[in-house]
């Protein structure tokens, strides 16, 4: 034992020099439970120590105690533990005792009891409740109490037996606690059997504690409470709803002390799962309302509990109300009830503290829920429930405000420490956001209820506050009016609740009825007149908000909010032109962009770059000078690595790109003066260029790559470009893929351009190593390509020469986007460009593939981003097809490699039944190039659009001889590479592919559907054999090439079978794909002679969503054994 303790106490020492373990052996529950109750006491960390050692030997006896012979353990413990409780608590040791060490004995005594009890232990609540003195009663209590004795109640054994009780609660029923299904049916067995036997004794010793000794020891009282506000959810009601337990309840909800457990356990019963009609007598039997209106709950605490009570009270009418299972007698009765506690709900509603008013929450939520749905079915509300709305209304208006004494930073405060110039929300804001958006969700509902009541609330609220703005202006320092409320100079925080409700007034016209300002646009979905009234009242409102000049207040809740408002509702700016001016005055102003709230600017700035993007472009001419100008000063660039943040974030400098852009589109308009435009992009560049200069200058490239201020600085001057680029409009549709300059941007403008892609692209050639750089070029010459069109495709090898060369997996998904997008956007004449970087950009993506083939992927992560490659790599080959450049795939270099760059998606990623978007896409992309090759090899129609259906006019020679007249799209994009579709050089490429796809692709066909794993039932598989049956549909139209049979004959033809006409594939006697089917590729499948023709009968008589169907049929007959 002395060893034990000596080794607990080595243990817990931090200074000892030894390494202690502390072995358990068989017998060392039995040292450790004479350890803890041995007299004189040993020290407080050896008995813990003891304890927790008895309670690992209750566990290994298993969930129901009987577990490696265990009971003769627990009977030794269990007398053990009671005769120390007995005689050691019984006195005044129990005062004295550390709290841990009697929390965790009743802990342990608890689990005890729930592997003992009933079978074992059955006396085991009996037992507990006598220990502390109280006599045994079954019987519920008599209405005078009588029927319960007091004994000789000792008010410590009394606490213990508080502390037993609380745990098993704890243990047995906290929803809280994780349990697994043993435990779970344990633990009901026990409940029913304490329902049979203990649960009464629980109620008279409750009963005993609260009459005996509530006045003198009121921590006992209390802890009584919480547990029969614990128990109640499962124990007969009536235990502790009768008389002798509701007058002492009722008594103790005036007792100061005690008051506030006395509600919360009064909450517990009355939210107990009942039915209707129990629920409603139990609520009538307890007159809760009546009592609610007589407590006193000025305290904020107790409010707080006595709205929680209100709240569960309302929660239960409404739901009796509304219950269908409810008598008509019943739902009125409820509905009375509930009309007769709409004051208190309203007055807990009001109350100054949050806390408290937001205990009602729930309960105003359903109760406007039912009548808005009364509304709804056009049933008339009464004349409670219409002044309940008259009343509450403008409580929750005036509950939308700030507090008077909400703190915010100064503005020096705000800067300090704020490095990416946005304050995260504290808890306050937090809250605060939370509290608004709920009162949003009451105003909005009883809008809905009666729309007059909200607009002459809402509406005149937000109306007043800005003709006193107008009239006495409005304070940033003085949070109230000036004269008190309505009165003198305008508080900011009645400033802002005028702006919040203009936004509100405004999102709910926008949810209810399609928010269009005027002229044409304007859509009223019902046709009602209110709806066009509405929008002018907003309209209206817009106008009093913006001419009030509420946001010359310098606080930082008012100019966001406000600027939001104007940008959320930038259809107002269409009927109201010539408010533009005065907008952008102020967003240029000291309370605008330059703000003196550094944590409340980029925000503003956000909002101003869509603000100018609402305004049409000739109108941005007038104003490009005073803009740029304006916000100049806010344009410096000073990169910090501290601000990197998770997805490329970048702090302030995000923010600042804003306003590059914003520039770049005041600058864009065609009717601002080129020499007016030229002088202001120099003034926006120059400092760009020279900054990136001078940083690439200061250093060589390897002692460069090692600076990250460095290499982040030249980051944002790129970054800053390409955004300043992003603001012009991109090159029209129809001019894209010209070889001459886009008609919207000027020579001048173009060359500043052009000079800004040089060296973008100068740079990444000599740091193409850093994923900073790579970005920053990546992002630019993107917006230049957009911009600049067919004059910036010389950039494009250039720049993927170097990115390719460096880039991680997740820049090559970005940068196969980015081809996608330049095939599709400049085509034909990209064609040259497209051929040019096709096969490096695909050695890069398969010696990503193949690494990581060979390795394996090293966690989720990449597991993923590589689905995401092959995905974005068989995109970018699709829109290669879908943009009819399938003839780079035929141009010199690389029609050699054809085969090549087909073989892995036909064998690996048509075959990875894991990832079906994927394999999909790689049939898909096969289907088109059988399309492009095999059906239609000299290009006279376009790829995108057509589907085998469609293909089968081909077979027309005369149609195929009218469609060669007409230039292609296609042809277009071969005469730009060289290639001549016609050549014996094309016929050859051609035909290696035909081969290719006999020998692997159509066999892939029947493989990968059949495979283990691929499941036929599944959405995703299904489109997989969707595209698998428009690839075998295709190659039926191709005719495929001669082939030889098993014997080095030529294959036999079938004999003509009935079929639709026309069928897809002709006449199929003719059609050697046919052919090669039924007698060569099925058969050597296992497929029998008379499946295989019914088979291809079936390719070439029905449709594609018809042959789909039966393709399932024939994978699921052949699966059969």
């Amino acid at each position: 034992m002395e060893q034990i303790e000596e080794a607990v106490r080595c243990a817990l020492d931090p200074e000892s020099p030894h390494d202690v373990k502390v072995q358990q052996s068989p017998d060392g529950w039995q040292v450790c439970l004479q350890l803890f109750t041995k007299v004189p006491e040993r020290r407080s960390e050896t008995r813990l120590f003891a304890l927790q050692v008895v309670e690992a030997m209750i566990a290994d006896a298993g969930v129901r105690g009987s577990a490696n012979g265990a009971a003769g353990k627990l009977e030794t413990t269990r007398k053990v533990l009671l005769e120390f409780v007995s005689t050691q608590y019984s006195g005044d040791r129990y005062r004295s005792e550390p709290g841990f060490i009697k929390n965790t004995l009743a802990h342990t005594i608890t689990v005890l009891g729930l592997a003992m009890y009933p079978a074992q232990w059955p006396t085991f609540v009996k037992d507990m409740i006598g220990l502390a003195g109280i006599p045994d009663a079954t019987g519920p209590v008599s209405e005078d109490g009588a029927s319960v004795g007091t004994g000789n109640l000792q008010p410590q054994l009394a606490d213990f037996l508080i502390k037993v009780l609380s745990s098993l609660d704890e243990e047995m029923v906290n929803r809280a606690v994780p349990r697994g299904a043993e435990e779970l049916a344990r633990n009901t067995e026990i409940k029913d059997a304490m329902r049979v036997a203990d649960v009464g004794r629980m109620a008279n010793a409750w009963y005993t504690v609260l009459s005996q000794l509530a006045g003198t020891h009121t921590e006992l009282a209390c802890g009584v409470l919480q547990l029969m506000g614990a128990y109640v959810s499962w124990i007969d009601i009536n235990l502790v709803v009768n008389q002798p337990f509701m007058r002492i309840l009722f008594e103790l909800l005036r007792v100061p002390a005690l008051r506030c457990a006395a509600c919360h356990c009064l909450t517990s019963i009355v939210g107990k799962g009942m039915r209707p009609m129990e629920k409603l007598c139990l609520l009538q039997f307890l007159g809760v309302v009546d009592a609610m209106a007589q407590l006193d709950a000025s305290d904020a605490e107790f409010a707080e509990e006595v709205g929680r009570l209100a709240n569960v009270t309302g929660i239960e009418l409404t739901s009796i109300w509304t219950d269908k299972a409810a008598t008509g007698e019943a739902q009125a009765a409820a509905c009375a009830m509930l009309e007769q506690l709409l004051p208190l709900l309203l007055s807990f509603l009001s109350h100054t503290q949050s806390e408290v008013s937001s205990a009602v929450f729930p309960a105003i939520n359903d109760v406007l829920g039912v009548l808005k749905k009364l509304q709804r079915e056009g049933v008339a509300l009464s004349t409670v429930q219409q002044q309940f709305l008259t009343q509450i209304l403008p409580v929750l208006v005036e509950k939308l405000q700030y507090r008077d004494d909400y703190a915010w930073p100064a503005p020096s405060d705000a800067a300090a420490g704020d490095t990416d110039g946005s304050l995260d929300e504290d808890d306050d804001e937090a809250m605060f956001s939370e509290l608004r958006h709920s009162l949003r969700v009451f105003i909005d509902a009883i809008g809905q209820i009666a729309p007059e009541l909200y607009d002459s609330v809402v509406l005149a609220t937000a109306q007043d506050i800005f003709r006193q703005c107008s009239q006495y202006g409005v304070s940033a320092e003085r949070a109230g009016d000036e004269g008190g409320r309505g009165r003198g100079q305008l508080g900011w925080v009645r400033a802002e609740l005028g702006i919040y409700l203009t936004q509100a007034f405004g999102e709910r016209l926008s949810s209810s009825k399609g928010l269009r300002f005027g002229g044409t646009r304007f859509a009223q979905p019902n046709g009602a007149g209110s709806g066009t009234l509405a929008i002018a009242t907003l309209k209206d409102l817009l106008t009093m908000m913006i001419q009030s000049g509420i946001v010359g207040s310098s606080h930082p809740a008012i100019a966001p909010m406000y600027f939001e408002n104007l940008v959320r509702f930038g259809g107002y700016f269409e009927v109201e032109r010539d408010a533009a001016a005065p907008v952008l005055q102020s967003f240029l102003g000291a309370t605008g962009v330059h703000h003196q709230y550094r944590s409340v600017r980029p925000r503003i700035w956000y909002f101003l770059h869509r603000f100018v993007k609402l305004l049409p472009a000739p109108a941005l001419a007038t104003y490009s000078s005073d803009f740029v100008s304006a916000v100049a000063g806010l344009l410096k660039i000073s990169a910090d690595p501290s601000s990197i943040g998770v997805g490329s974030s970048y702090g302030l400098f995000d923010s600042q790109l804003c306003l590059f852009e914003a520039c770049g589109m005041v600058l864009a308009p065609p009717n601002l003066e080129d020499s007016t435009r030229m002088a202001l992009l120099q003034y926006l560049f120059d400092p760009l260029f020279t900054g990136a200069q001078h940083t690439m200058n200061a250093q060589p490239p390897d002692q460069l790559l090692q600076d990250q201020r460095a290499l982040l600085q030249i980051h944002h001057y790129l970054t800053a470009i390409g955004s300043i680029v992003k603001g012009f409009p991109d090159v029209r549709a129809d001019k894209a893929a010209s070889a001459s300059a886009p008609e919207q941007l000027s020579a001048s403008t173009m060359q500043v351009f052009l000079k800004a892609a040089d060296m973008c692209v100068a740079i990444l050639e000599a740091l193409c190593t850093s994923h900073l750089v790579r970005e920053a070029a990546r992002f630019t010459l993107s917006r230049m390509l957009s911009v600049l069109g067919a004059e910036a495709l010389p950039y494009l090898p250039r720049l993927i020469d170097s990115l390719v060369s460096s880039c991680a997996v997740e820049e090559l998904l970005d940068l196969l986007g980015l081809l996608g997008l330049a095939v599709f956007k400049f085509k034909p004449y990209v064609a040259p460009t497209a051929s040019e970087l096709l096969l490096p950009v695909i050695s890069k993506v398969y010696g990503f593939l193949d690494q990581v083939a060979q390795t394996g992927a090293t966690g989720t992560d990449e597991a993923v981003l590589l689905q995401d490659l092959r995905k974005a790599y068989l995109t970018w080959i699709a829109a290669i097809f879908n943009s009819d450049l399938d003839n780079i795939f035929l141009a010199p270099q690389n029609a050699q490699h054809l085969v090549t760059i087909f073989q892995p998606i036909a064998t690996q990623l048509a075959a990875d039944h894991s990832n079906p978007q994927s394999q999909r896409l790689a049939f898909g992309v096969i289907t088109k190039a059988i399309q492009a090759w095999l059906v239609d090899p000299l290009g006279h129609h376009t790829l995108a659009m057509l589907t085998p259906a469609a293909l089968a006019a081909i077979n027309n020679s005369a149609s195929a001889s009218s469609e060669s007249s007409r230039p292609r799209l296609r042809q277009a994009a071969a005469q730009a590479l060289g290639v001549s579709l016609g050549s014996d050089s094309a016929r050859e490429t051609r035909e290696q592919f035909r081969q290719f796809v006999v020998s692997s692709v159509l066999p892939a066909c029947f493989a990968a559907p059949t495979q283990a794993g691929f499941d036929l039932a599944d959405a995703q598989s299904s489109l997989v054999v969707a595209e698998i049956a428009g690839l075998l549909q295709m190659m039926l139209l191709s005719g495929a090439p001669d082939v030889a049979g098993s014997n080095g004959s030529a294959a036999t033809t079938m004999s003509a079978p009935q079929m639709l006409s026309p069928p897809i594939g002709g006449d199929l006697n003719q059609n050697q794909c046919a052919s090669y089917l039924s007698t060569g590729l099925l058969p050597e499948l296992g497929c029998p002679a008379n499946m295989a023709t019914e088979f291809v009968q079936a390719l070439g008589s029905l449709d594609q969503k018809q042959f789909k169907k039966y393709f399932v049929a024939f994978l699921n007959n052949s699966a059969r054994p």
